[in-house]
């Protein structure tokens, strides 16, 4: 493609995201210029993923070392039942997909586990980070490396027919420990196969925390850091103010205890 045509079909592509005031010309150019991490690719990370590649993020490393099976085909839209039937990569087929909606965007995809030995370098050079995990000890995980390195993320879990999210902004808001000190213990919390997921709850919740990644990386002022829980099947939204808790073991005395596990 020459280069002329190749401008023609970038100014084209963004045109009508462009024209939204609170974006513009120079968000769309800050949004190319930004890296998101996005850790899982379930329900919630394929449509993070590809809000986010359809926005013109510039480069999106995905990570999940699960392979995709038809189980997963009802809310996982990156996936089809050929993904499923050869059982690939979740990581790498969701990056093939997203390649195939804007070729003009770098995609990174590692199917492998997120720890301690190398949480801490996956985030070192992103702008942002999206959980689309489904356990909590990743989540604490994040919670500890990104208040360390200073990285925004955005919480976000869905089970049954709710889904919850929570922006966390190191050194001006609260974090997830300042909302759940401690995991829940292991068994104590429903998951995805006792409880099953509404499709439609997820996209929700993956398009919010996407929007609050989105509001970041163009330089737009945050919304107040709270917790949102929406139920679409039952039609109801709630938000809760989440103050920053004295003490926090992990943004009060910074102690870090899961990236030392």
């Amino acid at each position: 493609m020459d280069d002329n045509r190749e401008m023609r079909m970038q100014a084209s592509r963004y045109a009508r995201q462009e024209v939204l005031p609170e974006i513009g010309k120079e968000g769309q150019q800050r949004l190319g210029a930004s890296s998101v991490l996005i850790v899982g690719c379930g329900a919630l990370g394929c449509m993070q993923a590809e809000l986010l590649a359809r926005a013109g993020v510039g480069r999106m490393h995905i990570v999940d070392r699960d392979l995709v099976e038809l189980t997963n085909l009802h809310r996982q839209i990156a996936f089809t039942e050929q993904d499923a039937f050869s059982r690939a990569s979740k990581a790498e087929a969701a990056a093939k997909r997203l390649r195939s909606i804007n070729s003009s965007i770098v995609i990174k995809a590692d199917a492998v586990d997120v720890t301690p030995r190398n949480v801490e370098s996956l985030i070192q050079d992103v702008d942002a980070v999206l959980d689309a995990t489904d356990n909590f000890e990743t989540r604490y995980l994040l919670n500890d490396a990104c208040i360390k390195h200073e990285k925004p993320w955005v919480h976000g879990g869905v089970i049954g027919t709710e889904g919850v999210t929570l922006l966390v902004l190191p050194g001006k808001g609260p974090c997830l420990r300042c909302l759940m000190p401690v995991p829940p213990e292991p068994g104590s919390f429903p998951t995805c196969d006792t409880s099953g997921v509404l499709n439609a709850t997820a996209a929700i919740i993956a398009s919010w925390q996407a929007t609050a990644v989105l509001r970041l990386l163009v330089g737009s002022p945050p919304p107040e850091q709270r917790l949102v829980s929406i139920n679409p099947w039952d039609g109801t939204f709630n938000s809760f103010k989440v103050e920053k808790a004295e003490g926090c073991s992990c943004c009060g005395l910074r102690g870090f205890e899961f990236l030392k596990a």
